[in-house]
C-alpha cells in the first residue's frame, strides 16, 4: 500500500515537473526575440565614467567613425587582444573606446598601466551597457560608422593587426 502511494506521489511529481518545464519551453519560444544589437541597427546609447576622471558617451563620437572593445582583465583572450587593438589605435588613428566590464577601478588601472593602453577606457561597473550590446561573451568588439550605426560585431579575439585592419576598415582613413 505505502509503494503505490509513494509510487502514485512519485508520478505526480513527475508530472508537475514536466508540464512546468514545458510551459516555460512554450512561453520563451514565444516571447519577444532578445537579440543582440545587430549590424545595421542604430548603435545603443551611453554615458560611462572613465577611468582618467570625467564621462564618456557615444555621443561624443558623432559624426566620427568608433572601436567600442568590450573587456575584463580576467579574461585570457581579452588580455591577448588589448596590446594589439592598442598597436592599431596608435597606427591607424582611430577612434577607440575600451569598455571595461564590471570591475573595479584599481583592478583596471593596474591592467591599463601595465599594458600602456592609450586609448580611452569607460567603467561598466553596472553592466548596463553590456546589457544594452547584448555582450554574452568577451571579448567582444563592435564597429559605428559616422551615422552611428552599427555596422560590425566581432565576437571572440582578434588574433593579429591584419584581423583588426580588416574590421575597422570602413570607418578608417584608409578606406
Amino acid at each position: 500500500m505505502i509503494s503505490v502511494i509513494r509510487k502514485g506521489w512519485f508520478q505526480a511529481v513527475l508530472l508537475t515537473g514536466v508540464v512546468a518545464l514545458a510551459v516555460y519551453v512554450v512561453v520563451q519560444t514565444n516571447a519577444a526575440p532578445q537579440s543582440k544589437a545587430a549590424v545595421g541597427d542604430a548603435a545603443p546609447s551611453f554615458q560611462l565614467n572613465q577611468l582618467a576622471g570625467g564621462q564618456l558617451a557615444l555621443s561624443d563620437f558623432e559624426g566620427k567613425g568608433v572601436v567600442i572593445n568590450f573587456w575584463a582583465s580576467w579574461c585570457n583572450p581579452c588580455v591577448n587582444e588589448l596590446p594589439l587593438l592598442n598597436e592599431a589605435y596608435k597606427l591607424a588613428g582611430i577612434d577607440m573606446i575600451a569598455i571595461n566590464v564590471g570591475e573595479d577601478e584599481e583592478t583596471v588601472k593596474k591592467f591599463v598601466d601595465r599594458y600602456e593602453l592609450a586609448f580611452p577606457i569607460a567603467m561598466d561597473r553596472e553592466q548596463d551597457v553590456k546589457r544594452q550590446y547584448r555582450v554574452a561573451g568577451l571579448p567582444l568588439t563592435v564597429v559605428i560608422d559616422e551615422q552611428g550605426k552599427l555596422i560590425k560585431r566581432h565576437e571572440g579575439e582578434l588574433m593579429d593587426m591584419s584581423d583588426i585592419f580588416a574590421l575597422t576598415r570602413e570607418i578608417s582613413d584608409e578606406k
